[in-house]
């Protein structure tokens, strides 16, 4: 039976807030030191920790030590030593399950001094960050920098977007094909849109589960899997589909492997919540222009590699396919080895360090699913990036269809619906922070709701214009107010579950794609002008939940009050917040100011 030991700190000074417990984690030094790479060489000698059995041999012939029952944790003489970042570390002999200490056998030692390294090499990280930096909650960044691309903040900023952006080049590349491949597979205006449907349905299980795997194994890890599953069946495209059922197929399978609930989980790591507003929408606007990239590249490849081949435009997008595959393994290779998950470092190292709570994918997804304002974010997503989904599929066939339109002229026209991305939805964030700090979450509220309703508006004007000229420019009014609203919302799902964010970002992304769906039968089933309509009216029903958002410690849009003492105000995520057990392995933390 394991004994009951007191409280680590029991006779200590501390202040409130200042110290944190951290468990020492029990595992063989041979696998854990090669798995972590940890060179005991490379430690300067004023941080090598003393052995632990000299600090069990130091009270070996004090009479008050042999007096000292099992279960007591400590030795009477303790041991402190500061390392070079202001962090005191409290040491203690390493006792088994049943109090003994085995201080004196190797085993114990080796672990012992492993865990004490490996926390000193990852917390050492704090000293060279070049960003202000919040220790109470993680080490994450309270501000940011666009134009550096410094580890570990800023790094993971602009990896996460160009993923994002790699992730959207190869789901859109068929984009401006579709006409071609209508031709070369004799398929129908029905059968077209219904594999616009089938591309973003892959994505609604797959956003639903990538919030939590992102919570347990870390953003940047998913993100480079998604992109690697994304690539490689866009790149075999030419070889894979030859009629209806293969070209559904492998646009679910491109579909499926969505990159954008790891990059908005990324910034929540990296960030303090007051500014992850404007990074969040920053980073997705400019990864969603990766369509506009894509569409306006694609076309003009397919254009190039149509003349290289004489005349055979069926050979052509099978080539042309190939580049944007390429990209996006390009990208995931370079994010994986040059990029952290979270401030001091990768998932997993940290976990191993006892620097994390350890908590299950099936844990944070139950704690998403169970908050209402979730689900009601959820819907008001489903009509502002479901919107800008459907467009992006179906834009370019509208304009072909409709005005009749070559392929390489859709393809730019396409681009310029997807350019109002690289910042409208930035600003969208801003405005929802800057308002945000100054009125609190009922402000972001009010925010959200009002431009949602101007872009259904706009979407309705969008629908009625006849002339090109007019309908371009009503379509890049209507693009940039879908891609606002998207930046507003992004403003407020920090706020929902700050423990859960992951969870919560996956649900509310996934709403993207539902409404994609929806949209895609509204399209295929309806002429072009009611389907716009139709749209425009859901945009404006879904704005009206706006009401119905209610979060523990903030005033509503029109109900509630503010809790500055509320403790869910107060929540933080799980990076650096420990198991709490009285247990006999640990190491104290204490932070001093700096001098």
């Amino acid at each position: 039976m394991r004994s009951m030991y007191p409280h680590p700190d029991d006779g200590m000074d501390s202040t409130d807030g200042e110290v944190r417990e951290t468990r020492l984690m029990r595992s063989r030094s041979e696998d854990a030191l090669k798995q972590l790479k940890v060179n005991y060489a490379s430690i300067p000698s004023e941080r090598l920790l003393a052995p632990a059995s000299s600090l069990h041999r130091q009270d070996e012939n004090s009479q008050t030590a042999k007096q000292t029952p099992k279960t007591m944790p400590y030795s009477p003489s303790r041991r402190r030593d500061r390392n070079r970042n202001g962090i005191a570390l409290w040491y203690c002999p390493q006792t088994n399950d049943e109090g003994d200490s085995v201080a004196n056998s190797d085993e114990g030692e080796d672990e012992f001094e492993f865990v004490v390294h490996a926390k000193d090499r990852l917390l050492g990280k704090t000293n060279h960050f070049d960003l202000p930096n919040s220790p109470e909650r993680g080490f994450r960044a309270t501000t940011f920098s666009v134009f550096s691309m410094s580890r570990p903040y800023m790094r993971a900023m602009h990896a996460s977007w160009i993923c994002f952006f790699a992730s959207y080049s190869v789901q859109f590349a068929m984009a401006p094909l579709l006409p071609q491949l209508e031709l070369s597979l004799k398929l129908s205006k029905q059968d077209i849109w219904l594999s616009n449907v089938w591309m973003v349905v892959g994505g609604i299980p797959m956003r639903f589960i990538l919030g939590p795997l992102c919570d347990t194994h870390g953003p940047r890890f998913v993100m480079c899997i998604m992109l690697l599953a994304c690539a490689i069946p866009c790149a075999l495209s030419g070889l894979l589909i030859f009629n209806l059922p293969s070209l559904l197929f492998v646009r679910f399978i491109i579909g499926s492997m969505d990159a954008f609930v790891p990059s908005q989980c990324w910034i929540t790591t990296m960030f303090v919540r007051e500014c992850t507003g404007t990074i969040m929408a920053i980073v997705a606007g400019l990864g969603a222009s990766g369509s506009a990239f894509s569409q306006l590249l694609v076309g003009f490849l397919f254009d190039g590699w149509s003349k290289w081949t004489n005349g055979d435009d069926d050979l052509a997008w099978k080539l042309t396919l190939i580049f944007p595959a390429a990209f996006a393994l390009f990208v995931a290779t370079w994010a994986y080895f040059n990029s952290d998950d979270c401030p001091l470092g990768n998932f997993l190292d940290v976990k191993r360090a006892g620097l994390m709570l350890e908590r299950s994918a099936v844990d944070s997804f139950r704690s998403g699913v169970v908050n209402l304002n979730s689900w009601l974010l959820c819907v008001q997503y489903a009509f502002s990036s479901g919107v800008d989904t459907t467009l992006c599929n179906g834009i370019a066939m509208y304009y072909h269809v409709t005005y009749h339109e070559k392929i390489s002229r859709i393809g730019a026209i396409a681009a310029l619906y997807g350019c109002s991305a690289l910042w409208a939805r930035g600003l969208g964030g801003y405005i929802s922070d800057k308002i945000g700090n100054r009125f609190s979450l009922a402000g972001r509220l009010w925010v959200h709701f009002l431009f949602m309703i101007t872009q259904g508006g706009a979407n309705i004007w969008f629908a009625r214009s006849e002339e090109l000229n007019a309908s371009l420019f009503a379509m890049t009014i209507f693009s940039i107010l879908i891609q606002i609203s998207t930046g507003t919302c992004y403003g407020i799902v920090p706020f929902i579950d700050s423990a859960n964010t992951g969870s919560v970002a996956g649900i509310v992304g996934g709403g993207g794609n539902v409404g994609a769906v929806v949209l895609g039968l509204v399209f295929m089933c309806n002429e072009y002008q009611r389907a716009f309509e139709i749209m425009s009216c859901c945009t404006i029903a879904s704005a009206l939940l706006t009401p119905f958002i209610a979060v523990k410690g903030y005033k509503g849009m029109l109900f509630g009050k503010d809790d500055h003492d509320d403790p869910s105000r107060k929540q933080q995520s799980p990076l650096l917040v420990p198991k709490m057990r009285h247990s006999p392995h640990f190491v104290k933390l204490k932070r001093r100011p700096h001098k």
